[in-house]
């Protein structure tokens, strides 16, 4: 997982995204909604750490539009935009929550699979093991009451 921020050089954008999938905000400077979420989004690396997603988080100025030709970059309504794209610079989902680490941090936890070569946790594994020797079991006590 990087960082990124492209302040100038809007291509730089497209060799990036080619390549992962990417957490990608586009922000203006003059904003007030985009000056205020910046402290909540530097604080990402620090909650991020230590966390092997296959992904980069990028900032992308506003005035690097006009350089972008990925599809993401076409329509922007307004700033800031926050977004998933996908490998390849096609849109994924918007980013609609709140603007603070812990949201952020859920919706890319949510979004965005763990890196190649380790597994994603999940439960039930003994659950199905369960299942099949509740199912043995109901089996055998039919039989022994026929």
């Amino acid at each position: 997982m990087e960082f990124i921020s492209i302040l100038e050089n809007g291509s730089k954008f497209d060799e990036i995204v080619k390549k992962k999938p990417s957490f990608v905000k586009f922000y203006h400077p003059s904003c007030g909604h985009c000056r205020e979420m910046a402290p909540q989004w530097d604080a990402l690396k620090d909650e991020l750490k230590g966390i092997k997603l296959n992904l980069n988080i990028i900032e992308v100025h506003a005035d690097t539009l006009s350089d972008i030709q990925s599809d993401c970059a076409k329509n922007i309504p307004g700033y800031p935009t926050i977004m998933e794209v996908k490998q390849n610079g096609k849109a994924g989902k918007e980013y609609n929550g709140n603007r603070n680490v812990k949201d952020l941090k859920k919706f890319i936890l949510q979004n965005f699979k763990n890196k190649k070569g380790t597994k994603k946790m999940k439960g039930g594994g003994r659950t199905k093991k369960r299942r099949r020797n509740r199912k043995r079991k109901l089996t055998k006590k039919r039989k022994i009451k026929a």
